[in-house]
């Protein structure tokens, strides 16, 4: 992620109220996460799977906190099962910030089947979501998905499309 991005994305995170975070490293997401990382006013968490992040975020709410989880596509498909059966089923709120591989405008060939699977996914878990095509739009989406997510009782999610990368990673 362009380090103007991640700063934009940290603080936007920040004054949305979120206060936990759950990571399954992304090289995409690099340079954000480095950021939670340190900030001391979120508490910040890497998982060996998106499955077991989905379950942390779900216990950090539990526990009071607004939490977020970032995470690949691919490993978004892979989180489906512990999506429905926890957070859609119970009515539990939590941010999906997903790198959107495959996208349009992605050069990695391998990640194309994921992007064409991203969003009739989300469409069919009824998950609302967002698309952060330009760094000024990001404020808007969290904010949005934030209150979403809140009112709803359920998960909501932004994609970040290649272009707000550093690099094709």
């Amino acid at each position: 992620m362009k380090d103007e991005v991640a700063a934009e994305a940290h603080r936007c995170l920040t004054e949305a109220g979120v206060d936990f975070v759950a990571c399954m490293p992304d090289s995409a997401f690099l340079e954000l996460y480095q950021r939670l990382e340190g900030d001391s006013a979120i508490r910040y968490l890497q998982v060996a799977n998106e499955s077991d992040g989905v379950g942390v975020c779900m216990g950090a709410w539990l526990g009071g906190a607004r939490p977020a989880m970032l995470m690949e596509n691919t490993g978004f498909a892979l989180s489906c099962y512990a999506l429905l059966r926890g957070p859609a089923a119970f009515g539990v709120p939590m941010l999906l910030l997903i790198s959107y591989r495959g996208g349009f405008g992605d050069e990695r060939w391998f990640s194309v089947p994921f992007g064409w699977a991203t969003e009739p996914l989300l469409e069919s878990l009824r998950i609302q979501y967002s698309v952060v095509n330009e760094a000024g739009d990001m404020a808007h989406a969290i904010a949005g998905a934030v209150k979403s997510m809140n009112a709803m009782q359920a998960p909501v999610a932004v994609l970040f499309p290649p272009q707000l990368f550093s690099e094709a990673k």
